[in-house]
């Protein structure tokens, strides 16, 4: 039996999806390089130990913790970035393994969103937590409402982000979608 014409070229949609998301790719995978870059010139400089030294009295952990594995760190967000690519790939050439690894993308990378929030409102709790000078009323306040707006833009974005990562999912997993990555549903 002869595949149809839309199963042998494939939809518009995953191709364009995958198209862009290649780029995406691409752009994410050579940033995380140049990260691991930048890291490994950080941490050989002599100001990296001074701040750590300064961490050191504050009572958030979370900073110091990044910087003493910020190698490791961007290491990872290159892998990440490179798997996002070969899966984005795998969607284009409709391969199982990359509709199932991409979906996974969309689904982690929306909770991802939500994460973030979790770590800015940490970031703002240890800001609050440095030594203040004696005249920094007016630096609160705009501290306070700087918090505010990146908590509401965080929010704002988890969301919308969320919405588009849930539409997409939908969309792959429409059953002439599906059908594409070699699962057909058996009439009986």
């Amino acid at each position: 039996m002869a595949a149809s014409p839309s199963t042998t070229n494939g939809t518009a949609f995953v191709t364009v999806t995958a198209k862009v998301s290649i780029v995406m790719g691409i752009v994410a995978t050579l940033y995380a390089a140049v990260q691991v870059l930048v890291a490994l010139l950080v941490l050989h400089g002599g100001a990296t130990d001074s701040v750590l030294a300064f961490l050191a009295t504050q009572p958030v952990t979370g900073v110091r913790w990044v910087l003493s594995h910020l190698v490791a760190i961007t290491v990872g967000l290159l892998l990440v970035s490179g798997a996002f690519l070969a899966v984005s790939v795998g969607l284009l050439r409709r391969r199982a393994w990359g509709w199932w690894g991409f979906v996974a993308f969309l689904v982690l990378g929306a909770a991802a969103n939500f994460g973030v929030i979790a770590v800015i409102d940490a970031l703002f709790a240890w800001i609050d937590h440095l030594p203040k000078a004696p005249d920094a009323a007016s630096l609160a306040a705009e501290l306070a409402a700087l918090r505010r707006l990146s908590l509401a833009l965080a929010w704002a974005t988890a969301v919308a982000f969320g919405a588009l990562h849930a539409l997409i999912v939908w969309q792959l997993c429409r059953p002439h979608v599906r059908a594409e990555f070699g699962w057909v549903q058996r009439s009986r």
